[in-house]
């Protein structure tokens, strides 16, 4: 068996700049930091399973209000289109508050700051002691008062879709305008700054969506935020992935997943939720982490894993190849999925 580790993002930070951006995240929990950077980067290679997931990524909208045009969302039925319960999600923050849980994600298939208590469910996370409160956002939702609220709750990490400068970013990212969502990234680090809050600004876009001018977008972003990254394209509309028979997926070993109606999927590439685990009004968290989850574990180390459906159209198990970028004038070498055009 090959080495399970897969990268699913580049970033375009300098050594400096991933050294203060750690140590930004790390604040106020410098060892429990550390020791959650090791497991994360040792225990998939070691087939070592944590007591708890290190990561619990939570769906709390399946809602979402933009159509990009290279979302999944636009190709495919993803059978849920609500919000989650605040009683449901109080129950799981609490569990995971109690087992020690580093992580929470609020991401997935819709937008999390759609949901009508998105700042009471920041604040109930950090209350029951979750160390790291992670919100991935398309931006659109953000006012000046929903800054104010999730960073004052005490939001620790902001990723905020951001795909290209001006024309190349409504292409995608319909119907946002460009300079209304450079003004809400602006919001997001100036109302960061007001409150002297040690939450990490992110943004990422798809390649194709900068690689006319890469070093423009780099600029402009890195002129806001502490961090900027971009991901290889994947193509929903005609292309499948060609899926490789020896990948180990790390994501078994760091997180579980958690859909808007509750459902546990293993992974956020279940769009479709085509394998649901079970549910968390039978199942708490950490059942589903040490019996459900496991099951999966299994799957894949016993080369299995193709099995599944859902891992066989994986972009993450798909082959990869080779592609030359040039950043900041030099070259070097990132990937693409291999992937074959849909009959």
């Amino acid at each position: 068996m090959k080495t399970s580790e897969t990268r699913v993002q580049f970033s375009c930070e300098t050594q400096w700049e991933y050294l203060r951006n750690e140590w930004r995240r790390s604040s106020g929990k410098r060892l429990a930091y550390l020791a959650n950077r090791y497991a994360w980067n040792t225990y998939p290679r070691k087939r070592k399973v944590a007591p708890f997931p290190l990561n619990v990524d939570i769906e709390v909208s399946s809602v979402c209000q933009i159509k990009c045009t290279h979302c999944f969302r636009q190709y495919m039925d993803i059978g849920e289109n609500g919000f989650m319960p605040l009683d449901m999600y109080r129950s799981i923050v609490e569990e995971c508050g109690r087992h020690g849980l580093f992580t929470l994600k609020f991401s997935m298939r819709g937008e999390p700051l759609l949901h009508p208590d998105i700042v009471e469910m920041v604040r109930l996370a950090k209350a029951a002691g979750v160390r790291e409160v992670w919100i991935n956002t398309n931006g659109g939702p953000i006012t000046e008062d929903l800054a104010r609220g999730i960073i004052g709750a005490g939001v620790d990490w902001i990723t905020m879709s951001f795909d290209g400068l001006g024309a190349n970013y409504e292409a995608v990212r319909v119907p946002l305008k460009y300079e209304d969502s450079l003004r809400k990234l602006k919001t997001l680090r100036r109302v960061r700054d007001e409150l002297g809050a040690p939450t990490l600004l992110n943004v990422q876009g798809i390649w194709s969506a900068i690689k006319d001018d890469p070093q423009a977008y780099i600029r402009t972003m890195k002129g806001i935020v502490d961090r900027v990254a971009y991901n290889p394209d994947m193509h929903f509309d005609h292309n499948t992935v060609v899926p490789d028979p020896a990948f180990v997926c790390p994501r078994l070993w760091h997180r579980l997943c958690i859909t808007s109606s509750g459902n546990y999927l293993k992974c956020p590439s279940d769009f479709t939720m085509r394998e649901i685990l079970g549910n968390v009004r039978e199942t708490g968290v950490k059942q589903a982490w040490d019996v459900l989850q496991e099951h999966q574990r299994t799957l894949h180390l016993t080369g299995r894993r193709l099995e599944s459906a859902v891992c066989a159209a994986c972009h993450h198990g798909a082959r990869k190849k080779k592609e030359a970028v040039q950043l900041d004038g030099e070259r070097r070498e990132d990937y693409t999925y291999e992937s074959k055009e849909q009959g």
